[in-house]
């Protein structure tokens, strides 16, 4: 009940800290988009769903995440920076943490699901390098009693790929031109580069796509 439509509108996108770079901004020229999602209950796009935290007396933040397969089908993965702020002097953001698939505008076709335990990379709370900027949560049952993946399924994880291939890049962008309300697809990203600043940090080489 905490999340009402209210809240959910209010909440601010959590951001990476990181340094501005030349390689980065020069994605934007090249003119690929985020296609608003027509209906994001559909079996395709209904694992992707927007993260929202309480901050307490800062307001209310908000990110992306997806289900993934797994055997207690309760899964949802997210960036590292949506569950702990990186690095030693790092602070956890747990404070009512739910995941929201096929979020729009405040509804909630599918429910609510409360995080039960929340983690990152050690690598990611030890340094905060960016290459290992990635988190998952535990939800518990939304309020039908359903678990996560018997309400939306999972998608599954690939490991060690190789990066040139082609990408379709789901989520709720919330900068603008975007407000975060609506689930967006970049489609057939190509991999363009490793972003100049993974070089610069241990772990494994972020990806860079045509997709602003």
């Amino acid at each position: 009940d905490f999340w009402s439509p209210k809240r959910m509108r209010a909440a601010k996108p959590l951001e990476l800290n990181r340094p501005h770079d030349a390689a980065a901004a020069s994605t934007s020229d090249l003119g690929s988009e985020f296609e608003q999602v027509a209906d994001p209950t559909a079996p395709e796009f209904r694992v992707h769903g927007a993260v929202f935290v309480s901050l307490g007396i800062f307001g209310y933040g908000r990110c992306s995440g997806t289900a993934v397969r797994s055997g207690n089908k309760s899964v949802v993965f997210t960036a590292g920076h949506c569950i702990h702020s990186g690095g030693r002097s790092g602070v956890w953001v747990p404070f009512r943490w739910v995941f929201v698939p096929a979020y729009r505008y405040g509804q909630r076709p599918f429910g609510v699901f409360p995080a039960r335990w929340i983690d990152t990379t050690k690598q990611w709370r030890a340094g905060g390098s960016e290459n290992f900027d990635v988190g998952a949560a535990v939800v518990g049952r939304n309020q039908r009693g359903e678990l996560l993946g018997e309400a939306v399924g999972g998608v599954g994880i690939a490991w060690n790929l190789k990066p040139d291939q082609t990408f379709d890049v789901h989520g709720y962008p919330a900068e603008e031109p975007f407000d975060g309300e609506t689930q967006r697809i970049c489609r057939g990203a190509p991999f363009l580069d490793h972003d100049p600043n993974s070089f610069l940090r241990p772990g494994p080489l972020n990806l860079g796509v045509p997709c602003d």
